[in-house]
């Protein structure tokens, strides 16, 4: 029976495991924080519960123009944070019983690869296998030039807060920064986004974040772009953000929002000769192993896209890999993407763009909503 260790229990790392146990493979995931990873925990489920106490809140105060009254609507911030907690935990629950119905052995410590094949968990512990899949996932990316102040956070300690802030600042208006500014002023907040390239949502169509700044705007978001955070300010009456040009940005709480970066130092990879670029991430092919035979990787410290379900598909092909000596490659050609903001932003495939850049012939076709017989009857009609 081959034996594989797994570095990380986030959706990478535990789709690796199941598929290696389903395989036949004894496995043992090593795991110092909780089963799930930032998705689960920290990320995605807990957002998207937010998104929903959001979304209720909305449909709650828009109701009346559909015949259903609603005398008050309101939030309670507290029982929205709760819920966002306990949908985390009965999902890593889920998880947790999934991995032991197929007999896979957690670790519940910090791993360190010692040699390719050895690995080392809390004070004196190791474990050896056939090989070794490393999925150690990401944090989020810290602006060195921020106070250290509780009132300014990355996503992390955000999701933790107790009080809805009457002030929210956001530097950086990407995925996370747009998500939590469309919760955040639906919730009741006072939201502006600071974004420094040329569009929220870099990356995207520019007809998309256009869209999506004109949608921010009639929900009362300012959003600022191509607009550079100079310094910030902190003091008993709030933090201040003072930006190009000389405006400024008075906030009872600041997110910092400007990416992620890969978890890949302290692992032990490149002391056993793994191949790390210089952003951090750990060099695979399309197959996901890495520069050192027996060793793979797959999810966010293996590079872009920083998507669970990437690291779902990453982390299985890594796994039959893994297991059986095969070859099988990843399929980067058709990644979906989702951004819950109001309204929801979904994309497949190149934008128009990068489909120009590759020297792609392509028409585009533009459609608004506002033509869609059932966006027109939701009164959903905004986008396109």
């Amino acid at each position: 029976m081959a034996k594989v260790i797994v570095l990380g229990g986030g959706p990478a790392g535990y789709v690796a495991a199941l598929r290696a146990a389903q395989l036949g493979a004894a496995v043992t995931v090593v795991e110092g924080r909780e089963i799930g990873g930032t998705c689960l925990n920290r990320g995605c489920i807990p957002t998207k519960s937010m998104v929903a106490s959001a979304e209720r809140l909305r449909q709650a105060r828009e109701s009346a123009g559909f015949g259903v009254v609603v005398p008050e609507a309101g939030i309670d911030f507290a029982a929205a944070m709760a819920h966002a907690r306990a949908s985390s935990e009965q999902l890593r629950g889920g998880v947790e019983q999934l991995l032991k119905a197929r007999k896979v052995e957690l670790a519940p410590a910090r791993g360190r690869l010692v040699t390719p094949r050895v690995v080392e968990y809390g004070a004196e512990h190791h474990v050896e296998g056939d090989a070794v899949i490393v999925a150690t996932g990401s944090e989020p990316v810290r602006l060195p030039f921020l106070p250290d102040d509780p009132r300014i956070v990355t996503s992390d300690e955000l999701l933790r807060i107790e009080r809805l802030p009457q002030r929210l600042a956001i530097i950086g208006g990407g995925v996370i920064g747009c998500e939590f500014a469309a919760v955040f002023a639906e919730l009741g907040s006072q939201v502006t986004v600071v974004e420094l390239l040329d569009q929220l949502l870099p990356g995207e169509d520019k007809r998309v974040g256009q869209s999506l700044q004109r949608a921010f705007k009639k929900r009362g978001i300012a959003a600022h772009v191509k607009t550079k955070v100079e310094a910030v300010d902190a003091d008993e009456t709030g933090v201040t953000l003072r930006l190009a040009g000389g405006a400024t940005v008075e906030a009872d709480l600041v997110l910092q929002s400007v990416g992620r970066r890969p978890v890949s130092a302290g692992a032990g990879l490149e002391d056993v000769g793994v191949g790390i670029d210089g952003h951090g991430f750990i060099e695979v092919d399309e197959t996901a192993r890495t520069t050192v035979d027996g060793i793979f990787a797959a999810g966010d410290a293996a590079g872009v896209p920083m998507l669970a379900h990437w690291a779902y598909h990453q982390g299985a092909i890594a796994a039959e890999n893994a297991v059986t000596g095969s070859r099988l490659e990843v399929d980067r050609r058709v990644v979906p993407n989702c951004v819950f903001t109001h309204p929801e932003v979904a994309t497949c495939g190149l934008t128009e763009d990068r489909a120009a850049a590759r020297g792609v012939d392509i028409e585009v076709a533009h459609v608004r909503f506002n033509g869609n017989s059932k966006a027109v009857v939701e009164e959903e009609n905004d986008g396109f």
